[in-house]
């Protein structure tokens, strides 16, 4: 089996690395800014002067989660206190955190908005009719407490809705959520890959397989053909081309920040395929370190994994 608990911390920590450059959709700028490493760049507004982007982070610091790695949070410490995936549960951690008064300080997205909308109509699915990534951000969690369930990827998509009811995430989900259960169950990222695109069908499939086929290009110049963006038929792509040509973990973090635009939602994603195929050792323990809070998520990783 894979490492579990890496999983959920890789996601964490690669959310936290790509924070200070997300939403830049600049990657010469990206490029020019960059040391030996892209990652945990402190957030900083000069840097998205005269570039393509926008900066949102104001009230953030250098390791700190964005709104997606509290979307996996809020996931996270609902299972743990239900003991199980449970809809209301779920939706309730998810006011108390995003809504008024709650726990979040920081910025709000559109599928988040939508989503508290929802929750407060009483509506079911609760989702905002949005195709971004806040779909998957809450998967790394869940995929582990699902792990060899049959009734996983219903389950899953239960938890999409809750979030995102849209068509377009529908038909995408699945093959994030396929990719990570086969990863949990001891598969290589290939491996993962190919059951992501074995769950999905038409223009969906077909896509990821042209990424995969991609593997060899350049992730800055690839996703600037399919697009940087957050919807999830931009988003899905680029994480797969990176994946599918990732040999460690630091790796394919580096190369989802350095493809610029959306990073931080993809790097929750990528950092959880990769915490789970590499496991723990291969996540940089002076990145680890750099995570605030990281003492408690640590725990909490372990004891949803166990």
């Amino acid at each position: 089996m894979a490492d579990a608990a890496a999983a959920i911390w890789g996601a964490y920590v690669g959310d936290a690395a790509s924070l200070g450059f997300h939403w830049l959709y600049d990657p010469d700028r990206l490029r020019a800014l960059v040391g030996t490493s892209a990652a945990f760049r402190p957030p900083n507004p000069a840097d998205f002067e005269g570039a393509r982007g926008i900066f949102v982070h104001h009230s953030k610091m250098n390791g700190d989660l964005s709104h997606y790695g509290m979307q996996l949070q809020v996931m996270h410490r609902a299972l743990l206190d239900a003991g199980d995936y449970d809809r209301g549960a779920y939706q309730a951690a998810f006011a108390a955190a995003f809504g008024p008064g709650g726990s979040w300080r920081g910025y709000i997205d559109k599928a988040t908005k939508g989503t508290l909308a929802g929750i407060a109509a009483e509506r079911q699915p609760s989702g905002a009719d949005d195709d971004q990534l806040p779909a998957i951000s809450k998967l790394p969690a869940l995929m582990v407490a699902l792990r060899g369930r049959a009734d996983a990827a219903d389950v899953a998509m239960d938890a999409v809705e809750v979030t995102s009811a849209n068509d377009t995430a529908r038909a995408w989900a699945p093959a994030a959520i396929a990719a990570l259960a086969r990863v949990l169950d001891g598969g290589s990222l290939h491996d993962g890959l190919m059951a992501g695109i074995a769950a999905s069908s038409g223009e969906v499939a077909l896509a990821l397989r042209q990424a995969m086929a991609a593997a060899e290009r350049d992730p800055v110049e690839f996703a600037g053909e399919v697009g940087r963006a957050c919807p999830l038929p931009q988003a899905m792509p680029v994480i797969y081309q990176v994946l599918a040509r990732a040999h460690d973990y630091p790796q394919a973090i580096e190369e989802t920040i350095r493809a610029a635009g959306d990073n931080c939602g993809r790097a929750v994603f990528v950092g959880a395929m990769a915490g789970a195929a590499f496991g723990r050792t291969a996540i940089p323990l002076a990145w680890s370190l750099r995570l605030r809070g990281g003492a408690a998520l640590w725990e909490d990783c372990q004891t949803l994994a166990s």
